[in-house]
């Protein structure tokens, strides 16, 4: 590699982080949309305890009034749990509230307000073969859905469309599964009308047509109508699974409170002048000691901080709260620590008679097993925090974790090429890498 590629490479990945921080950092309109980019900060989803939330009661009727109300409630906090989280919401917090109430807590993100009020319109859903609100052994009931969520899928050669899968029960302990009855229906359906009935309680909610033969995949796919979008794909697939329970919930009137938020924007102003702070004093000591390569570990701390700021708006389940700023700085240490791990054994190195890019080659051989010891260990915790499963204790895991591959993906194979690509540009003098010899030591 010659000096001047050398230098070009330096550049494009200097321009490269420029343009990342401002990806970051700043929002903007994007061209020819009517959409706009809020940066990779902006999108973080923030937790209850940093951006506040809402909470809503909501009474519970049993459908069937032998079954115990007490463990028909315990099974549906166990079961919206699972479908909120399964849908992002994974801050949400339901718990029991007297005899017959649950209490939903949830942060702001994800439209909550929409959240909350489509809980309590959840209701029996009933596709049939007639535009009737009878209810016939044929007819799929809520028991005969196993899974239902909303996806994209192709409508046409050029159009995709939001829409939600709905998955019937393969099996069944009485009578047929929810597949079989589906197969027998569209049979029926085929043979006749073309159309079947999707019903809400009693309300018609959209009609499908366009069936010609017995559908033998145990799926519906449903776009259209009031599906139009992931958020309205979301919320019928939320009132679906919410209406196979037991149970029946009603929202009460006049609960929806909005929560405050337990973290002043004073303390967080604090946090990220310290880490901030953290950071200078890191760069500057590196410089101080190690000269170049100091200048290298600030290159290598910019692509680091905007990976991690990337990968935390773009990971679904992550949730910024208390535990995330915490694992944020947790993984800021250990990636000022394995730098200095690593330029201290090829400072051993040179200062024990090599020269400088065999100093280099062997102070990273020596330096990788425990780096990788280090961030795995880092790792390890963060899956241990992960399933504790409170929110604080869900975002410092799941923080922890995309620090740790992110301080192990900057050390040892940016932090690798930026040194490669520095020897080109210096390979003899060893001052401005803050490199000495050993007394007494020659050169080998």
């Amino acid at each position: 590699m010659t000096k001047k590629l050398s230098i070009v490479k330096f550049v494009f990945v200097s321009i490269a982080v420029v343009l990342g921080i401002c990806l970051s950092i700043f929002s903007f309109p994007i061209p020819f949309t009517t959409s706009n980019f809020n940066g990779f900060i902006n999108s973080i989803p923030l937790g209850l305890d940093i951006a506040g939330g809402y909470s809503a009661v909501y009474n519970i009727e049993l459908e069937d009034d032998s079954k115990n109300i007490s463990e028909e409630i315990d099974y549906s906090i166990d079961f919206i749990k699972s479908v909120l989280n399964n849908q992002g919401y994974s801050d949400a917090v339901v718990v029991k509230q007297g005899d017959s109430q649950i209490r939903l807590t949830v942060s702001k993100n994800n439209d909550p307000k929409t959240l909350i009020s489509t809980l309590g319109s959840a209701g029996d859903i009933y596709i049939k073969s007639s535009e009737t609100t009878d209810v016939s052994d044929s007819d799929i009931i809520g028991e005969d859905i196993e899974r239902v969520y909303s996806t994209r899928l192709q409508t046409s050669e050029t159009e995709f469309s939001w829409g939600v899968m709905i998955e019937f029960t393969q099996n069944s302990t009485t009578g047929k599964s929810g597949a079989e009855k589906y197969e027998n229906l569209t049979s029926t359906v085929a043979s006749s009308g073309n159309t079947i009935y999707i019903y809400m309680d009693d309300e018609l909610y959209q009609s499908v047509g366009g069936i010609t033969s017995a559908q033998t995949t145990g799926t519906l796919f449903l776009s259209g109508g009031g599906i139009t979008s992931q958020e309205t794909a979301n919320q019928f697939a939320l009132r679906v699974m919410v209406g196979t329970l037991e149970t029946k919930l009603s929202q009460d009137p006049n609960s929806v409170i909005e929560i405050p938020s337990t973290i002043t924007p004073n303390f967080l102003m604090f946090a990220c002048v310290a880490i901030s702070i953290l950071s200078i004093v890191f760069v500057v000591l590196m410089v101080i000691k190690f000269r170049d390569f100091g200048w290298m570990s600030l290159l290598s701390l910019l692509v680091y901080a905007i990976l991690v700021v990337f990968f935390m708006q773009a990971v679904p389940i992550v949730l910024l709260t208390l535990g995330g700023i915490i694992a944020t700085a947790i993984g800021l240490a250990l990636l000022f620590f394995t730098h200095i791990l690593l330029f201290s054994n090829i400072a051993n190195e040179y200062a024990n008679g090599k020269k400088i890019h065999l100093s280099i080659k062997s102070g990273y051989k020596k330096s990788v097993l425990p780096i990788v010891d280090i961030n795995v260990v880092a790792i390890l915790l963060s899956f241990v925090m992960w399933f504790l499963g409170d929110s604080f204790s869900m975002s410092f895991g799941i923080i922890l974790s995309i620090s740790s591959l992110m301080g192990l993906f900057t050390t040892l194979l940016v932090t690798k090429a930026f040194m490669k690509w520095y020897l080109p540009i210096n390979s003899s003098n060893a001052k401005k890498l803050g490199l000495k010899r050993g007394e007494n030591v020659n050169e080998i």
